[in-house]
């Protein structure tokens, strides 16, 4: 059953991943982190120290795409904000990586679902 469910998952990011723009991807990368990030709380809450550190490079891993896909050009004073936010993500989840404490995870999936709101509150203001 879990295999059947991580397929569907798997292919419906890929389908509205090919259908999405630029502001609908980084939405999807919010979402997936928040996914990754649970999946990290959960391993740690089962003391499952493999599914834990496979949830963290996952969580580090979006990050490091997310600052990477910013546009500091064209990003006015956002794309620098957005930067150090993600860098600062990075060390929380570099210090979870050396002392795991839910704590850290909590913080971190906070402030992904505060910037998630705020991307979609942006994106219905540009279509409207």
């Amino acid at each position: 059953m879990y295999a059947a469910r991580k397929t569907y998952q798997t292919l419906s990011v890929a389908s509205r991943i090919e259908a999405a723009g630029p502001h609908e991807l980084v939405a999807i990368l919010y979402e997936e982190l928040l996914r990754a990030l649970d999946v990290t709380r959960a391993a740690l809450l089962q003391g499952k120290p493999e599914a834990l550190r496979q949830g963290r490079e996952r969580a580090s891993s979006i990050l490091i795409a997310l600052e990477a896909s910013l546009d500091f050009e064209r990003g006015g004073t956002l794309a620098p904000s957005l930067g150090r936010i993600y860098r600062s993500m990075q060390k929380e989840l570099a210090a979870f990586g050396n002392e795991p404490r839910a704590e850290r995870l909590e913080a971190v999936r906070k402030g992904v679902g505060d910037l998630l709101g705020a991307w979609v509150q942006i994106a219905v203001r540009q279509a409207a």
